[in-house]
C-alpha cells in the first residue's frame, strides 16, 4: 500500500463502527503513521541546511522534532 493510500485509509475509517479492540488497533496504527511522517519531516529538515538558514522557524521545528520520541509504539498483540 502506498504512503498516501495508507494515510487516506486511516483518515477515512469510520471509527463509529469499530469495536473497542478495533478502535485501539486503529489508534495504534494512526500513531505509528504519524510518527513515520514526523521521522520523514525530521530527515528532510536535517538534510536542508540552507532552508534552515533562510527560515528560522524551521530550525525551531527541527529542534522540536529532535525532542520528540519518534519510536513506534508496540504492535498490538
Amino acid at each position: 500500500m502506498s504512503d498516501e493510500s495508507e494515510t487516506d485509509r486511516l483518515i477515512n475509517t469510520d471509527v463509529s463502527a469499530l469495536s473497542g479492540p478495533e478502535m485501539r488497533e486503529h489508534l495504534d496504527a494512526v500513531e505509528r503513521r504519524m510518527k513515520e511522517l514526523l521521522r520523514a519531516e525530521l530527515e528532510l529538515l536535517e538534510g536542508s541546511a540552507q532552508v534552515l538558514a533562510d527560515r528560522p522557524e524551521l530550525q525551531a521545528r527541527l529542534d522540536y522534532l529532535r525532542s520528540v520520541d519518534l519510536n513506534n509504539p508496540p504492535s498490538p498483540t
